[in-house]
């Protein structure tokens, strides 16, 4: 058995002089960066260690003989060893430069939501993840003597510029090079072309085909943390069925921790000759739903809290469980960081909500955060919200538009 430590100026080009040096049977078994040179720790060069091994082939004339128990056994390891070779550690270089470039298989469990994180990480797993993401970033790098056209970094480096997640990035590139063995004379309007394509496709998933209120839903629960916009987006809301679609309205806030939002509500109730209902408890809330039984649609506004604790979330679903078919949305804010949102979508996976509202469009110039939502979670993306103007700025999400924003083609 023979080992090398093989410093390059790239991974490629590590890959390339294990496979000159220790032929194709060669084992990778470690790859990371280093630095190289520099003075006192300055200017020092990134470089890339490899270290692999080979294993020469044993001549078949020369092979002992062996009695048929030892051979058995020696055929059971054989088996073992064959599948060992299976695994990423044991490919040739090349097949491990290819396997870096295609997307990770994801197992998925039926029994939980593909969103939860797995309880228990694998170390390999980790580890592989891990390779990977720097073989993408290689890849990726002009500097690094790679293939990746100037057009793909460029529109990659959009994407990240606007927050988009790196797990989202890499499902682009890895698409783009399972239908592309080679992309170095793709033209940037084709690279373009197809990043808007895959992009559009994710956002697609998401975004209802129509977000028309059936006539069977009785009742519009709008919750929300503090700040995110909840009583103007349902003034919104409610203008359109009573403007446009002639319902008659009623609504009711829980929110009276804050008494400028339950005068900002009765405000626009008294602009659109609707009535409202202010309840504290599920008790008056029960009364309420009686005494506007016979409205046609009835939208509630709760209380903005932290729903990071679970005492305000469990007080929100008292207020929840009614027997009115309804609709439930949750309201964001798209100038919260994309970490902040996690937490909080992360929390109401398995409550009823099934929406999302997004809001001030307007005060942002980073998306990143639709598209992160659209990948990771499974929520419908019903609106998107873009100024303070009762009804006018709300809008369902054209996923082409905004494709144009992330990509830097509307400002």
């Amino acid at each position: 058995m023979k080992t090398k430590k093989i410093v390059a100026d790239s991974m490629p080009l590590a890959l390339k002089m294990v496979r000159q040096q220790l032929g194709d049977n060669a084992i990778i078994v470690n790859t990371k960066a280093i630095k190289t040179g520099g003075v006192f720790g300055l200017f020092a060069k990134q470089k890339f260690e490899v270290t692999a091994y080979s294993i020469e082939k044993e001549s078949v004339s020369s092979a002992p003989k062996f009695s048929l128990e030892h051979k058995a056994k020696t055929e059971n390891n054989n088996h073992k060893i064959e599948e060992n070779n299976n695994s990423v550690f044991h490919k040739k270089p090349q097949e491990l430069y290819n396997y870096y470039s295609q997307p990770t298989a994801v197992t998925e469990k039926p029994a939980s939501p593909p969103t939860q994180p797995l309880e228990k990480e694998n170390p390999l797993l980790d580890e592989l993840q891990h390779m990977r993401k720097m073989m993408m970033t290689f890849m990726m790098n002009d500097n690094q003597g790679n293939t990746m056209p100037s057009g793909l970094v460029t529109y990659v480096n959009r994407l990240k510029k606007q927050g988009v997640d790196e797990e989202i990035v890499e499902h682009i590139v890895s698409n783009m090079l399972k239908k592309y063995e080679s992309m170095n004379d793709l033209a940037d309007h084709v690279i373009e072309e197809e990043i808007i394509s895959i992009v559009k496709e994710i956002i697609e998933k998401r975004v209802p085909k129509s977000n028309m209120v059936n006539e069977s839903t009785r009742m519009i629960n709008v919750i929300g943390p503090t700040g995110v916009g909840k009583t103007t987006t349902i003034a919104k809301l409610a203008t359109e069925q009573v403007l446009k679609q002639k319902r008659r309205v009623a609504m009711i806030t829980t929110d009276v921790y804050r008494i400028a939002a339950v005068e900002q509500l009765k405000t626009y109730a008294g602009i659109l000759n609707v009535p409202l209902e202010v309840v504290r408890t599920k008790d008056e809330l029960e009364k309420a739903l009686t005494k506007l039984a016979h409205y046609d649609l009835i939208y509630m506004d709760t209380t903005g809290r932290n729903y990071k604790e679970v005492k305000y979330r469990e007080s929100i679903s008292e207020f929840l469980n009614h027997p009115l078919e309804s609709d439930n949305y949750l309201v964001l804010s798209l100038t919260t960081k994309f970490e902040d949102m996690q937490i909080l979508l992360n929390e109401f996976l398995k409550s009823p909500v099934q929406k999302l509202i997004l809001t001030k469009f307007d005060e942002t110039t980073s998306y990143g955060s639709i598209l992160n939502i659209a990948y990771k979670y499974p929520f419908q993306l019903a609106y998107i919200t873009n100024g303070q103007s009762v009804p006018e700025d709300i809008t369902s999400i054209d996923a082409t538009l905004l494709v144009r924003y992330l990509l830097g083609k509307e400002k």
